[in-house]
C-alpha cells in the first residue's frame, strides 16, 4: 500500500488514494443503512450508489488534472 499516506484522507493524492478511501467510507455508510434499515436491497443501492459515484469523481477529477 504504497500510494496511500496518513494525511489522504484529508486530500487524497492520487487516484488510487481517492478510491480506496471513498469504497471505505461507503462501506461505513452502507453498515449505518443496514443497521437503520436492515434491507438488503437498500444496502445494495447505497454501496452501489456510493462507488460509482466515487468512481466519478476520480474519473474526473484525474481528468482535470488534479492528480499529477
Amino acid at each position: 500500500m504504497d500510494f496511500l499516506n496518513w494525511y489522504d484522507w484529508i486530500t487524497p493524492t492520487n487516484p488510487q488514494a481517492s478510491l480506496f478511501l471513498g469504497i471505505i467510507i461507503t462501506l461505513v455508510i452502507g453498515l449505518f443503512v443496514w443497521f437503520e434499515t436492515k434491507k438488503r436491497s437498500t444496502v445494495v443501492l447505497t454501496i452501489v450508489t456510493g462507488v460509482t459515484v466515487t468512481s466519478l469523481g476520480v474519473f474526473f477529477l484525474r481528468w482535470f488534472g488534479f492528480y499529477i
